[in-house]
């Protein structure tokens, strides 16, 4: 089968190397509609991004990563850009993702690697940089990822209503605690390892938005799940290094309802992402996200009706 995109990458590639001495393999996919390619050529590896510019925001990718690499944060080189046909050539980070390095030894000691990291992140001086606010009608748009996409599978469908009071509460909770560089997708696929150094990659979606979403992205992820205690000590390392200026208990809970906005979305992105696009392996990280949703919904009364919907 033709892959006519792959095709028009190797010819960008043959002429920015000004000749075909390179080899091309697959590196990897991910959620969006953004591929990855690894290119071999003289001893040296890079990364090739193939992003439909229909589909992706690529400008916003060499902007960010560039802000990052301003701030001291490893991000990947942008070494060219094509971005009329969403073609960029980056820096290789390497195979080992945050997850891949993550071990019984390691575990506490690389999380507060990240969260140093992210604590940088979170010092970035965002006023000139028109990023997008992460403003109530986004986070509402979000959490209806859930309705339109999660629930339809549903024989019941709840109250309008109870979801219009839960999306309320928890985009409240979001605009007032403050206000930071957002990553967006701060996990351990998105993070790499580089001998004792983390790189971060996927973060073309960034916002400003709350200090808590990243950390709950991170501590919450959906993809692995931390020990109730682990997150604990690793809370208790963000408050202190970040001087927040509210009480503990204060914070873990604004903490705790940014993750239940972050995973009703993830709900609705996983299945569109089975139903839309075929890609049906996020299905299998469904039970975690339900169990992050449940324990939220178990432990503050006003949002013990998700329990029934879900």
């Amino acid at each position: 089968m033709t892959d006519l995109r792959l095709d028009l990458l190797t010819d960008w590639l043959e002429y920015f190397f000004d000749d075909a001495n390179f080899v091309i393999t697959k590196a990897s996919d991910d959620a969006s509609f953004r591929r990855y390619f690894r290119v071999e050529r003289d001893n040296n590896t890079f990364i090739a991004m193939d992003a439909p510019p229909e589909k992706e925001d690529n400008a916003s990718f060499v902007k960010i990563a560039t802000l990052l690499r301003d701030n001291n944060l490893h991000a990947p080189k942008v070494i060219e850009a094509n971005l009329t046909q969403g073609f960029l050539l980056l820096e290789d980070l390497g195979n080992t993702t945050f997850l891949q390095a993550l071990n019984n030894d390691n575990c506490i000691n690389l999380y507060k690697k990240a969260i140093d990291e992210l604590i940088k992140i979170q010092k970035i001086d965002y006023q000139n940089t028109n990023l997008p606010l992460y403003n109530d009608t986004l986070l509402k748009n979000e959490m209806q990822l859930f309705i339109d996409w999660y629930l339809p599978l549903r024989k019941a469908r709840p109250s309008p209503l109870l979801l219009t009071d839960i999306f309320q509460s928890l985009s409240d909770n979001a605009l007032n605690s403050p206000q930071v560089f957002v990553h967006r997708d701060y996990h351990a696929r998105n993070l790499m390892v580089i001998k004792d150094e983390l790189a971060i990659i996927d973060f073309q979606d960034a916002v400003i938005g709350s200090n808590t979403y990243d950390l709950c992205s991170l501590l919450k992820d959906a993809y692995i799940e931390l020990s109730a205690n682990n997150i604990q000590i690793l809370l208790n390392y963000y408050y202190t290094k970040s001087n927040i200026d509210i009480e503990f208990s204060q914070f873990k809970k604004q903490f705790e309802l940014m993750g239940l906005q972050r995973h009703l979305k993830i709900l609705g992105i996983f299945k569109r992402l089975s139903k839309r696009d075929g890609k049906h392996q996020y299905l299998d990280d469904i039970p975690l996200v339900k169990k992050y949703i449940l324990q939220i919904a178990d432990k503050y009364l006003e949002f013990s009706a998700l329990r029934g919907i879900l």
